[in-house]
């Protein structure tokens, strides 16, 4: 067999490999769901919109824990930003640390969040009294059960790390194994698809409640 004939085998072996990993049914599940989510906040924003333009329900403040959360969501996206390239160069310490630090991050943002309500209930926004506030109540829990989705993912890949890390045969072939590591970022891509909801979340209200909530109609 020529060089040339290896070659081109080999050329079209990655190009079969490109295409399963382009369309491995996770990946494709995983692009779905998301868009799904997409699609279900922006229906929930315009609505909030919509109710509460011109009205004086989102007259009030948001707690200053939502400003803190938004620093640990930018926080936890380096995080997970390091743990892909971690993975991706087989740095097993790197890759176990950061799935830790940003489990770690999210679990601090899930009790940051739910101190935020207490205070938001305790300032007299309420489900049944503000329709503002119940949106804010509706959109902010939505979006912490997906943060939540993503910190027990976050925790099941850090078992498995462990669990591999202690197996040599396990961690060769996880090392060798592009689906293995395609699972990992898209762990990392929902992660970072939830951070950037929470962004999008976070300055809809903040210009709805300081810059509209200022105006009078």
């Amino acid at each position: 067999m020529s060089k040339t004939t290896k070659a081109t085998d080999k050329e079209e072996i990655q190009a079969q490999m490109r295409l399963r990993l382009k369309y491995y049914p996770p990946r494709v599940f995983t692009y779905l769901v998301l868009v799904g989510i997409s699609s279900a906040f922006l229906f929930l924003t315009i609505s909030y919109f919509a109710t509460t333009f011109g009205t004086n329900f989102n007259k009030f403040s948001l707690p200053l824990l939502f400003h803190a959360n938004t620093i640990i969501i930018l926080v936890s996206s380096y995080s997970i930003s390091q743990t892909r390239k971690a993975v991706m160069r087989d740095d097993w310490e790197g890759y176990m640390y950061g799935l830790f630090v940003t489990a770690g991050l999210g679990m601090a943002f899930t009790f940051f969040q739910i101190v935020a309500w207490k205070e938001l209930t305790a300032s007299g926004i309420k489900l049944t009294n503000n329709i503002a506030g119940a949106y804010l109540y509706i959109i902010s829990g939505l979006h912490l059960m997906h943060l939540i989705v993503g910190v027990v993912l976050l925790l099941w890949f850090s078992v498995k790390a462990i669990d591999t890390k202690n197996d040599p045969v396990k961690l060769l072939l996880f090392e060798s194994d592009p689906f293995s590591k395609m699972k990992v970022g898209l762990l990392c891509t929902y992660w970072h698809f939830v951070d950037g909801l929470w962004f999008y979340i976070y300055l809809f209200f903040v210009f709805n409640i300081y810059v509209l909530g200022k105006m009078d109609f």
